[in-house]
């Protein structure tokens, strides 16, 4: 045990092992790989960018290849499995110690300098493959408004071209993972967009060519129609047929599903750590990461989507009974979406009227009540 690495690498990265790769993360990388306590990786926190590394981590491990990371610190690649600092700890607890190590030492950044942008080619692009939004530097998000940050791990690939993604969130802990097919960003800097990960092997499907489609450009803050517009660049060049107008709905729909649940799950845990604090508040922080601003933001841009959808079905399929062009069209299978927020049971449709009515409050500061608009901040209760 003495001087142990994490562990020993007898094999090396080819094409064939990034076959197999793909792979496993289409068929072992689910929604509770990290929160089921029947999964032998239960109990690993993470954000975006933790889930990603832990990954790529886990099948390395596994099949005894080596990984190569580089340190935010100091921006070397540092973070091998070579590293000795837990020799005294079993393997497998070395492992996660190893996994923890990382998560503290890397963030969307690092991702960047850790992957490379690939071709956009049905046979190149396939589960494994990272949608990196990177973190920008302060002078970058003085230009663009935003800071970034944001990573999602493809793990399928659909005959109409769309990309089902999962993808953890801040703050770190163990979590549900979240599923979408409907992106909402696009890559701010030439460090981003979908890539794969760098190793000793050659990167025969390196490529810039997404970074001029749709008019992309770096450090801008793009509009919800070039964001779509980007991605479906994308998307024509991996499909198979064109997808429906009704299929395109059920994407905007689906992910207007889960953003609502992940909000749940923020705005409870926002409380529950109010409440175990004595009802004081955290720390600003902290405060700042339970809020909602930027979902709820995604979320009103979601429903935008949908409008603009229903609109265009209206235009292109005017014979369609009952419909008149706006998001009313999708009222019904936004009734389908049930919400359990806790505080009462509700969908969708009713949440987006409540939205529009701007009765929903992303601060957490206030109790779930207030948040999800069953009582008004005048009459709700807060943290002190």
């Amino acid at each position: 045990m003495s001087h142990a690495k994490v562990w020993t690498a007898m094999n090396s990265w080819n094409e064939e092992w990034e076959k197999r790769y793909s792979s496993w993360v289409q068929e072992n990388y689910k929604f509770d790989i990290f929160s089921n306590p029947a999964s032998n990786w239960y109990g690993i926190a993470t954000d975006c960018a933790d889930a990603v590394y832990a990954v790529r981590i886990i099948f390395a491990y596994e099949n005894a290849l080596p990984v190569r990371f580089t340190n935010i610190e100091n921006m070397k690649t540092s973070l091998t499995n070579t590293l000795s600092n837990w020799d005294h700890l079993p393997e497998r607890q070395r492992l996660r110690e190893f996994i923890n190590h990382v998560s503290h030492l890397t963030s969307t950044k690092t991702l960047g300098y850790d992957t490379y942008p690939i071709k956009i080619d049905r046979l190149i692009f396939q589960p494994g493959v990272v949608f990196l939004n990177p973190v920008l530097t302060p002078e970058e998000e003085s230009i663009v408004g935003t800071r970034g940050g944001h990573a999602e791990l493809v793990t399928h690939l659909e005959d109409n071209g769309y990309i089902r993604t999962l993808y953890s969130t801040t703050p770190m802990k163990v979590r549900e993972l979240i599923t979408t097919r409907n992106p909402y960003s696009w890559p701010l800097s030439r460090l981003g967009g979908f890539r794969m990960w760098k190793t000793d092997a050659p990167t025969p499907y390196s490529s810039e060519e997404q970074f001029s489609m749709a008019g992309w450009r770096e450090n801008i803050s793009p509009s919800r129609k070039q964001i779509y517009q980007w991605h479906e660049n994308i998307r024509k060049i991996l499909r198979f047929r064109v997808p429906t107008v009704d299929e395109r709905i059920e994407v905007v729909v689906e992910s207007i599903c889960n953003l609502w649940q992940g909000r749940i799950l923020s705005v409870n845990t926002a409380w529950n750590n109010i409440q175990s604090n004595g009802g004081r508040c955290l720390s600003a922080g902290l405060m700042n990461e339970y809020s909602t601003h930027k979902r709820d933001a995604r979320i009103r841009e979601a429903y935008g989507q949908l409008n603009d959808l229903t609109y265009w079905k209206k235009n292109n399929y005017p014979n369609e009974e009952g419909t008149d062009g706006s998001i009313r069209d999708a009222k019904e299978i936004l009734l389908r979406c049930r919400v359990m927020t806790g505080v009462s049971a509700t969908n969708a449709w009713e949440l987006f009227l409540k939205m529009i009515d701007g009765h929903l409050n992303s601060d957490a500061v206030w109790s779930p009540a207030v948040r999800w608009g069953e009582v008004s901040s005048q009459r709700g209760v807060r943290c002190r």
